[in-house]
C-alpha cells in the first residue's frame, strides 16, 4: 500500500523523506496539487517527486495521486465498517452474550424479508415429489450441508452431501427424480457455480441456489433461487450472519417436509421406539414409575 511505503520510507533519500512526510500530512490536499507545487512546499525539486514516485513503484506523480485517492476512499470504507462491527476489542462476556442473539435475530428477520413464500412453497413440493436430495456446499457450506442431509434423512429421505461433482453416481441415478440445493455464501464462489452448471446441463436436476448477493453468475444455472442476505464485515462475524441464514432457510425446508409427510414420520418413530431396547439395551416399555416416597 503507498501510504504505508510512504511511512516506512526505506532507501529514502533525506529530499525524498522530506517530500513522503508532507503527502502523509497533507494527503487530502495532494490532488490538487502539481508535481512542482508538491516540490515547493516540501522544500524538495520536482526531481525528488519524480524519483519518489519510481521508489513507490508509480509511473509518475499523476499514477501516484490515483493510488492515493483510491487508498484513501477504501480506508474510509474500512473505518466506516468497522465502526459499525457489533463485537470490537471492547467487547466484554456480558456484551458478547447479549450480542449474538440480536445477530442471529437480525440474520433470520432479514432472510424471512427476503424470501418469496411462492418461490419457497414451489421448492418444498418439489422436494415433496422427489426420490433423492442431493446438498452441494464447500467449506463451511459443507458443514452446513451435511446437517441437513442428516436432518432430511431422518425424515426417511435419501439426502446426500458433496463437495463436488460425482459424476458416476450421477449418471447411475440420472432417472431418479432429484433436487440439488447448491449452497454459497457469497453467490459467487467458482466451484459452486460450475457444480450448478454441470447439474443443469448433464443430469436434468432441479438445481436450488441458495446463495448471497453476488448471484448473477450461478442464477443461470438454477431453476430457483433463494438469496440470503450478507452484512458488510471485515471480520468473521459475516459467517455467522450467512450461516445462521442459511441454516433457518434449510430448516424451513426440513419442517415443511415433516408437515407434509407428518403421518408417515409419526409411524416410523413409533416403530423405533417399539425397538429401541435393541439399539441402547433399555427396554422403554417395561420400565414402571417408581413409587412415591412415604412421608
Amino acid at each position: 500500500m503507498i501510504l504505508e511505503n510512504l511511512s516506512r520510507m526505506e532507501s529514502f533519500t533525506h529530499q525524498e523523506k522530506a517530500a513522503a512526510r508532507y503527502i502523509l500530512d497533507h494527503v487530502e490536499l495532494i490532488q490538487k496539487m502539481s508535481a512542482e507545487e508538491l516540490a515547493k512546499a516540501s522544500f524538495t525539486s520536482k526531481a525528488t517527486v519524480a524519483r519518489l514516485c519510481k521508489k513507490l513503484g508509480m509511473e509518475g506523480y499523476q499514477e501516484l495521486k490515483l493510488k492515493l485517492v483510491s487508498e484513501m476512499v477504501e480506508n474510509i470504507r474500512v473505518n466506516q465498517l468497522l465502526s459499525k462491527e457489533p463485537i470490537t476489542e471492547k467487547s466484554s462476556y456480558s456484551d458478547i452474550i447479549a450480542t449474538l442473539p440480536k445477530l442471529y435475530d437480525k440474520a433470520i428477520t432479514d432472510t424471512r424479508l427476503c424470501m418469496d413464500k411462492n418461490v419457497m412453497l414451489r421448492i418444498a413440493n418439489r422436494i415433496r415429489q422427489t426420490e433423492r436430495l442431493d446438498i452441494y456446499g464447500s467449506g463451511i457450506s459443507y458443514i452446513l450441508a451435511q446437517s441437513a442431509a442428516f436432518k432430511f434423512s431422518t425424515l426417511g429421505m435419501e439426502c446426500t452431501a458433496y463437495e463436488s461433482v460425482n459424476a458416476h453416481y450421477l449418471m447411475a441415478r440420472k432417472k431418479k427424480k432429484s433436487v440439488s440445493f447448491v449452497i454459497t455464501f457469497t453467490g459467487a464462489n467458482l466451484d459452486m457455480i460450475g457444480v450448478a452448471r454441470y447439474l443443469k446441463e448433464v443430469t436434468g436436476s432441479y438445481v436450488v441456489g441458495i446463495v448471497g448477493r453476488h448471484n448473477d453468475e450461478i442464477r443461470k444455472w438454477c431453476d430457483e433461487i433463494v438469496e440470503i442476505p450478507s452484512r458488510d464485515s471485515l471480520l468473521s462475524l459475516k459467517v455467522v450472519t450467512s450461516f445462521t441464514a442459511t441454516t433457518y432457510v434449510l430448516d424451513i425446508f426440513f419442517s415443511l417436509f415433516l408437515s407434509q409427510t407428518y403421518e408417515e414420520h409419526v409411524k416410523s418413530s413409533l416403530e423405533m421406539v417399539c425397538h429401541e431396547s435393541l439399539r441402547t439395551g433399555v427396554d422403554y416399555w417395561s420400565l414402571k414409575e417408581l413409587p412415591e416416597e412415604e412421608e
